[in-house]
């Protein structure tokens, strides 16, 4: 087995995960665990630590790439962030060295922002656009990052030109834990769920300001008056939220040539791939662990790998 040459640690709120890569930019081995910011608070460099020490090819001294939440004012060190337009190059020049005894030279990746009336934040996910543009050998892209805070970015020439945030994923969690929407059932559907389509096609209308608030309240009423079965009221509301999300992406990129890029964990993809599907828009899933090949990039862009 080779060493590695380079550690990749993606840190977020809620989870850590790393890997080792080699000189040839191919991951070794990786670890995930919810030792997030929040778990990890006041202990960060015991849980790097223990980390590395199970990680195979790892070996002492070689440098240690962080992105994520561990940058935030919440984290370990705090980053300024990178301002749009931002390439690997931008964040590596805003990137903050600390160097410890027992680890070595660890590099702190920012996150970026956009200001004005269109002011925006993002820490971690550009990180993971890199890594996917570097794995798909890609320039030009518009990518969805589906989540508690879902993001939209527009990448042209190796850049990342503009992007929003959705809190899509937050509103939903809101909604069924502290309204009368969560009264009615307590299961989620799949995406093949025909209420999931339903939601996506009603949540994507158009409307006037303020049309989303009226539909949202449809969750509720169409178990009252009409056909809606309790059991799927959950999934037809998260359709509605990921529809009117969606309609925006595709408003936005209606001259952008390819699909859209649907870049995530877990299930979530998959649900914004069948909302896609429904709307009539083509798209693809990015092959998960990106991130690693963007902290990769950027470590190159700091003269700490060829």
């Amino acid at each position: 087995m080779a060493d590695a040459s380079l550690v990749a640690v993606d840190w977020g709120t809620s989870s850590f995960r790393a890997c080792t890569l080699d000189n040839q930019l191919n991951i070794i081995d990786k670890i995930s665990s919810d030792d997030g910011i929040l778990q990890a608070s006041g202990r960060f460099e015991e849980v790097l630590q223990n980390a590395l020490t199970s990680l195979q090819g790892y070996i002492a001294g070689i440098p240690i790439i962080l992105s994520g939440m561990i940058t935030s004012r919440n984290g370990w060190v705090e980053v300024p962030y990178a301002v749009l337009p931002t390439t690997t190059s931008d964040l590596a020049r805003v990137a903050k060295q600390l160097t410890l005894p027992e680890l070595g030279e660890l590099w702190f990746i920012p996150g970026i922002k956009s200001e004005g009336v269109e002011a925006d934040v993002m820490r971690g996910e550009e990180t993971e656009i890199f890594g996917a543009l570097t794995h798909l050998k890609l320039d030009d892209a518009t990518m969805i990052i589906p989540g508690t805070h879902s993001k939209h970015a527009v990448i042209r020439d190796g850049a990342i030109q503009s992007f929003r945030t959705y809190l899509t994923g937050e509103m939903f969690s809101a909604l069924i834990k502290s309204s009368i929407l969560g009264a009615f059932g307590n299961q989620m559907c799949g995406a093949a769920c025909a209420w999931f389509e339903d939601g996506i096609r009603t949540g994507a209308n158009q409307g006037g300001p303020g049309a989303l608030l009226n539909r949202v309240f449809s969750a509720r009423s169409r178990v009252l008056v009409d056909d809606l079965p309790e059991d799927h009221a959950r999934c037809y509301l998260s359709g509605l939220l990921i529809g009117a999300e969606l309609a925006e992406a595709v408003q936005s990129s209606a001259n952008t040539q390819g699909p859209l890029w649907i870049l995530g964990n877990g299930s979530l993809p998959d649900l914004y791939q069948r909302g896609l599907s429904v709307l009539d828009v083509k798209s693809k899933i990015v092959p998960q662990g990106c991130a690693a090949f963007g902290a990769a990039k950027i470590a190159q862009a700091l003269n700490l790998i060829k």
